[in-house]
């Protein structure tokens, strides 16, 4: 029997464009409203996490996130 797939309920939110630095880096501007939901300013960190379906989450990097 095949197995049944999760239904993912996502809508297109924002598309960033990628841009490569001279030194091979890649780099994305995040626009205000992006930063605003992620609650993010200059200087602070977000982290790329990625479960096991496969899908990146992308979230504001905290203190607490941190294992001293």
């Amino acid at each position: 029997m095949a197995e049944k797939k999760e239904k993912k309920d996502y809508s297109l939110w924002e598309v960033v464009k990628v841009s490569e630095t001279k030194n091979g880096q890649y780099r994305i501007t995040l626009k205000k409203r992006i930063a605003k939901e992620l609650g993010v300013n200059g200087g602070d960190y977000i982290v790329f996490l990625k479960n096991e379906n496969g899908d990146m989450i992308v979230k504001k990097l905290e203190l607490k996130d941190l294992k001293m």
